[in-house]
């Protein structure tokens, strides 16, 4: 997930100022109200609570009560008149729990080589879809990625992104299908990003997960983007396709049968988004010790090569990347974020302001302060020009001045990297103490046991800088550190699909939704919109927060926060 493109910001009045005060506050009370999501009820992005006259209990994948600190596990509830755990999340994704004939003597779904899922994720700028089995073999997969559409922007523009995925989406799961040579029908369930994300990209690929489950029966299971992120590290590495494997029961008691990172792990999720450091107990089973509490590291990346005029085509982080590697990371003495802080929190906003000092310093800052196009050596006419057009210099620069803008530019590019990456190195070893603590701390009847490995997912994770340096970090902890190809580092159906699996195992599914959900409105039906209503949760918190943690101050906004992901024990 990349960042999103912003624009400049307007002054308010001041009495528009006050009303956006009031709007905050009455948020923050809302948010303090657990919400319910009721299969079938109206609403945009998350379903209002239903009132205490409502006989609907809260739905399980959730956990109870507003977003915080970490809690004890609520009580599993029972959803169904004949008295039957309710299987599914809640999330009105399909028309019912799974069916109890799906399910073995434990609650679970039977999961193995002939466990066929496809994955569909839209949350952002990249339209991904993945066939893969439950013994995890990669089937096929097909991407189609949007760099070229954003890159005159500097970051995701939302419409334009949704627009993409509407011309893509139909094309890139077929493609998908065609490569695993599965026809839809042969397909055990499909499984999509229903957040967190932006709401009008993560629409696409839930309609279309809708409109497949229901026209062939299939179960559709609900996908968390980040979970999906830190668990493509378990995807089986070393099978091909070719490879068969006729037994089809659950392997949930083999790690090492499912992947090669057991629980339980610490992961660091980095991306243009997100930032977290994670204690993963299991499917479901999130600890956050640790978040952004501004940009994010993929985001910082991303201002700082437009700042410094890089073609953002492909993405800030790889510009950046490969303009570092010609600099100095010495130069520039940048500072290291939050080194008074002993927590695991991250900031990058400090950091970032730090650099555009320095470009408009040694680089020139012209006189309407738009440093972007000094630093690419832009002239008036050229300003509005695409991003990706290269680093065409203004006449006026000589050939030895354009050198020496050069080498400052890469020297800027290695010191933020250098600072940029032992913030991620500090607080990740600090994190991996945290993890054995709360591990050894463990008063769970069954202890998750001891930390078995590092897992680095997201697309900054393709970095070759965060790998190297990560790598010391956990071999200095006598942990593994466990990386996803780089393809599958950045937003993929991949990681969709394996989370599908792993989900669907649990019985965190639902059957496939009924007519009514998947219909059209039509203008003889003036009581209901034009538009289908889609459940969504572009705003999700992955787990609960430890005590530790700070936890997200980047908006005092609260509205809309879903309940935090929670796994079978919720």
């Amino acid at each position: 997930m990349r960042a999103l493109a912003t624009g400049p910001r307007v002054a308010l009045a001041a009495d528009a100022r006050r009303d956006a005060h009031h709007r905050v506050a009455r948020e923050v009370a809302a948010a303090a109200a657990p919400r319910r999501h009721v299969v079938g009820a109206r609403r945009d992005a998350h379903a209002r609570s239903p009132g205490p006259s409502a006989r609907w209990p809260p739905p399980r994948g959730f956990a109870t009560g507003p977003p915080g600190v970490a809690s004890a596990p609520p009580a599993v509830v029972r959803a169904s008149a004949s008295d039957a755990p309710d299987r599914g999340p809640g999330f009105g994704l399909g028309s019912r729990a799974l069916d109890a004939s799906r399910l073995d003597a434990r609650g679970r779904v039977p999961v193995g080589a002939r466990t066929v899922i496809l994955g569909i994720e839209t949350s952002c700028d990249d339209t991904g879809a993945a066939v893969v089995t439950g013994d995890g073999r990669v089937l096929g997969e097909a991407l189609a990625s949007q760099g070229e559409i954003h890159a005159r922007w500097g970051g995701v523009v939302p419409n334009l992104a949704r627009e993409a995925h509407e011309s893509a989406i139909d094309d890139v799961v077929a493609r998908a299908l065609a490569a695993a040579n599965v026809s839809p029908e042969k397909l055990s369930a499909v499984a999509v990003t229903v957040g967190p994300g932006l709401s009008m990209c993560l629409r696409v690929g839930v309609v279309k997960a809708q409109d497949l489950c229901h026209q062939h029966g299939l179960p559709i299971v609900p996908v968390h983007h980040m979970e999906a992120h830190a668990l493509v590290a378990r995807v089986g590495d070393g099978e091909t396709a070719n490879e068969s494997n006729e037994s089809n029961e659950s392997n949930d008691d083999d790690d090492d049968a499912l992947g090669r990172a057991p629980f339980p792990f610490l992961a660091l999720l980095v991306s243009g988004g997100h930032n977290q450091l994670i204690l993963a107990r299991g499917v479901g089973e999130y600890r956050v010790l640790g978040g952004a509490l501004d940009d994010a590291l993929g985001e910082a990346y991303d201002k700082t090569a437009r700042l410094l005029g890089l073609d953002v085509g492909g993405g800030g982080g790889p510009a950046l990347e490969a303009l570092a590697r010609r600099g100095d990371p010495k130069a520039y003495r940048f500072p290291v974020p939050l080194r008074r802080r002993k927590d695991c929190d991250f900031s990058y906003a400090g950091l970032k302001t730090a650099v555009r000092l320095a470009i408009e310093r040694d680089l020139g800052k012209p006189a309407d302060g738009d440093a972007f196009a000094r630093a690419r050596g832009l002239s008036d006419d050229d300003k509005g020009s695409s991003a990706s057009e290269g680093d065409a210099e203004d006449p006026s620069f000589s050939a030895e001045e354009t050198a020496r803008r050069d080498a400052v530019r890469a020297d800027i590019a290695a010191s933020f990297q250098a600072a940029a990456v032992k913030h991620l190195e500090e607080r990740t070893r600090r994190a991996i103490a945290w993890a054995r603590e709360s591990l050894a701390n463990d008063t769970k009847p069954e202890p998750s046991g001891n930390l078995s490995c590092v897992v680095v997912a997201g697309g900054v994770a393709s970095n070759a800088t965060v790998r190297a340096t990560l790598g010391a970090v956990a071999s200095e902890a006598g942990l593994p550190l466990v990386l996803p190809p780089p393809r599958w580092c950045t937003d993929n159906g991949v990681m969709v699909a394996w989370a599908g699996v792993e989900r669907f195992a649990l019985g965190l599914a639902e059957e496939a939704p009924s007519a009514e959900q998947v219909s059209t409105p039509t203008e003889e039906e003036p009581s209901r919109k034009t538009r289908r209503e889609v459940p969504l949760l572009p705003r999700w918190p992955l787990g609960t927060k430890d005590a530790r943690a700070t936890g997200e101050v980047k908006s005092s906004k609260t509205a809309r926060i879903a309940p935090p992901l929670r796994g079978v024990s919720g």
